[in-house]
């Protein structure tokens, strides 16, 4: 089931043919949400980000496009599943037709926020670059780029690849905000680096500063080699969680002191 302006339809070849043609070729700015334990997570600071990208790519944001009528186009979907899912990923998708911005909106279930401490290998992907600066903290600036990137990942065997910008600093693991953590330092790319500006990466810094004193958040400018001199690296994502790094090239990692901080911070969502 998909929503398309509203509009509920079960296959997107019934959707209005110019809305189709759009979704297909033009220019689309994404937002993922989660829905967890039958609640959208950090829904204020989704809608205002979905705000500032189309604002930043000049798209018209229509006056009904508020907080609480986007949440009730998000909610439409669930009511025709049966059973309703507790846990799922929304996917927004905005675009321009004839001047007018539109969106489609499809979800799927998903499991909820969890620890993966599966081996999960990474490495470097020195391919292409991320330009620094907050334009590349919207997450249609790199699409493509991201895409190359994961293939590449795929073909040498994989699971993911940390992105790296023109300074040669760490940006970002492709399926999520990488964290560093060294002593009783939790250290992540700032901003300035390039990386995605996700809402749960807001999320979890706003806890880490408000709610807990185990680890002290850094924001910084990263060199390739921090990843080796780290205790533990972890992935953040809305569709896992906390993804546990087992080993980047020679050096392994361990998931003990990721399973408390995860534990800590999915209780602070109940």
């Amino acid at each position: 089931m998909y929503n398309c302006n509203g509009a509920l339809i079960p296959h997107l070849n019934l959707a209005d043919q110019d809305l189709l043609h759009s979704c297909t070729t033009a220019f689309s700015i994404f937002e993922t949400v989660r829905l967890q334990q039958g609640q959208i997570l950090f829904w204020e600071t989704h809608y205002f980000r979905i705000i500032a990208s189309l604002r930043r790519y000049r798209f018209h944001i229509p006056m009904d496009y508020t907080m609480e009528a986007l949440q009730d186009e998000l909610l439409k979907l669930h009511p025709h599943k049966n059973p309703i899912p507790e846990n799922a990923l929304f996917q927004l998708q905005f675009f321009t037709t004839k001047g007018k911005t539109q969106f489609i909106i499809s979800s799927k279930e998903v499991l909820p926020l969890r620890l993966d401490i599966q081996p999960y290998s990474i490495d470097l992907y020195k391919e292409a670059l991320i330009t620094s600066g907050n334009l590349s903290n919207l997450s249609s600036t790199h699409r493509g780029l991201r895409i190359m990137a994961a293939r590449y990942a795929e073909e040498n065997g994989l699971e993911d690849v940390v992105l790296l910008n023109e300074q040669k600093h760490l940006v970002e693991a492709l399926k999520g905000t990488l964290y560093l953590v060294q002593k009783d330092q939790l250290i992540t790319p700032k901003l300035e680096s390039g990386c995605q500006d996700f809402a749960l990466r807001t999320a979890f810094h706003h806890w880490l500063e408000n709610q807990q004193s185990t680890y002290h958040l850094a924001e910084e400018d990263l060199n390739p080699f921090a990843l080796q001199q780290s205790e533990a690296l972890f992935v953040l994502s809305l569709e896992q969680g906390f993804q546990n790094i087992s080993n980047y090239r020679k050096t392994n990692y361990s998931q003990e002191k990721i399973t408390r901080l995860f534990s800590d911070f999915t209780s602070s969502l109940a």
